[in-house]
């Protein structure tokens, strides 16, 4: 079995893999950013989600780990480490074979979780179409849209404020504003301060997508907005208010990292994504 880790700066995603054959989620699981906890602590926590989802811990041989908080890293290693007598163990990083061109100025300031969406998104293009160009938004802490050409280059984007991060700055830095939950709203006129607050959040944001797929398109020269792949916590909230297809991928980071475990394994496997 593969363990793929992706840790964030609010919450660690873990997914089990059965094989290296197959890209197939067997189980995923989930718990809270703390860099105050200690491997130890984090060992305990991980030992008892494996029981709860049925993983036998000496079943699995493989890791592969994308990380954004370095301080949290060398944590989360450890802890796996005290559970898992692994042969393979992989961190995104300099040296890493991703898979894939990155062609921005410099490749090494690439957060780990940009690399691993990228190498899953032209795994499935690949093997889908042929095609490989492709508009990647990660909704998370911030919120990251990048591009793929056609030759399945990486060739940069951009990054804003998350959706959580402007809605919470919103609520604690205004006096008057309510505090609201976010919802899809029916309409982009709000008649009261709830419904402008959640169009402005929600449909803002969509709009924003919107048209940095299409700025994306006129410089790529390339269409791609047929080609749009989300992720992230709040992405399946946001992108049905958007007016391109966007294809929402829960576990887009996991499975970057199956891809990016494989092309670092002595093994050879054809490609196959289930």
């Amino acid at each position: 079995m593969l363990l793929t880790v992706d840790i964030g700066n609010s919450s660690i995603s873990f997914g089990i893999f059965s094989d290296l054959d197959r890209c197939r989620i067997l189980r995923t699981f989930k718990t809270e950013s703390d860099m105050r906890k200690t491997s130890d602590e984090y060992a305990v926590l991980l030992k008892n989600l494996f029981e709860l989802n049925g993983i036998e811990r000496a079943d699995i041989k493989d890791v592969a780990v994308a990380s954004v908080v370095p301080k949290l890293t060398k944590t989360i290693s450890e802890a796996i480490k005290k559970l898992v007598d692994c042969s393979g163990y992989v961190v995104v990083g300099p040296g890493v074979k991703t898979g894939f061109p990155i062609r921005i100025d410099d490749p090494s300031e690439l957060g780990a979780d940009l690399v691993a969406n990228a190498a899953a998104v032209i795994n499935i293009r690949k093997s889908s179409s042929g095609k490989r160009g492709a508009a990647i938004v990660d909704m998370g802490t911030a919120t990251t849209i990048f591009a793929i050409n056609n030759a399945g280059e990486y060739i940069g984007g951009c990054i804003m404020p998350g959706v959580q991060i402007s809605f919470d700055a919103l609520h604690t830095q205004t006096a008057q504003l309510p505090g609201v939950t976010l919802e899809l709203p029916k309409k982009a006129i709000g008649r009261n301060s709830v419904e402008s607050v959640r169009s402005g959040v929600v449909l803002g944001n969509a709009l924003m997508i919107d048209g940095f797929i299409e700025s994306f398109a006129r410089e790529m020269k390339c269409d791609v907005t047929n080609s749009v792949y989300a992720t992230g916590g709040v992405a399946e909230l946001i992108i049905p208010a958007c007016s391109h297809k966007i294809i929402y991928e829960p576990h887009l980071t996991l499975k970057g990292l199956f891809y990016i475990y494989r092309n670092n394994s002595s093994e050879n496997y054809a490609d196959n994504n289930g």
